[in-house]
């Protein structure tokens, strides 16, 4: 899945997510924690693979379950206010979404072995290769997938849209008056 098809993949279960939980949409810097989280597993892996080649795959080291517990515990000892924990959970529920994400395509297609990142490095992870992201985008073709978090993307934009532009309308709010 894309940038843009995580964040609005994350978006989407995290408005379900605070309307069920919070009891209403989602708001203020939650937002920008969630959005940290969608991308957080890609942030870390993508560079550390196709630019340094420090790790094996651009699925291992923060898409794997243990890192993504590890963090989620540490960020959570840190924290004592509910605000603060406000933005753990909207954090942990973006990067969960992002898991998820890309693990929808080795799902369908009955690829498990496209799994083994969930439990890096106690499971194996294909051979990652060296590219730019330049590169990658580049080469992009609409494949199902992509169309999918395209139409994706357009769901999650309409939704918060509907939701008020949470996080926009609150920095807004925040410093422009």
């Amino acid at each position: 899945m894309l940038p843009w098809g995580h964040a609005a993949f994350g978006y989407l279960i995290y408005s379900v997510y605070a309307r069920w939980q919070i009891g209403h949409p989602p708001i203020g810097l939650a937002v920008f924690a969630l959005g940290l989280g969608t991308q957080f597993p890609d942030l870390i892996d993508k560079p550390l693979t196709w630019t340094i080649s420090l790790l094996p795959y651009g699925r291992s080291l923060s898409h794997s379950l243990v890192t993504f517990t590890v963090v989620a515990l540490v960020l959570w000892r840190l924290t004592q206010y509910p605000d603060q924990r406000t933005l753990v959970s909207a954090f942990a529920i973006g990067y969960v979404s992002h898991l998820v994400g890309d693990s929808i395509y080795p799902v369908l297609t009955q690829e498990y072995t496209g799994l083994g990142y969930w439990l890096w490095p106690l499971t194996s992870v294909p051979e990652g290769e060296s590219r730019s992201f330049i590169e990658f985008f580049l080469t992009l073709e609409a494949t199902p997938m992509v169309v999918f978090g395209g139409v994706l993307t357009v769901v999650g934009l309409v939704v918060w849209v509907y939701d008020g532009l949470p996080g926009i309308k609150d920095l807004y709010a925040e410093y422009v008056q």
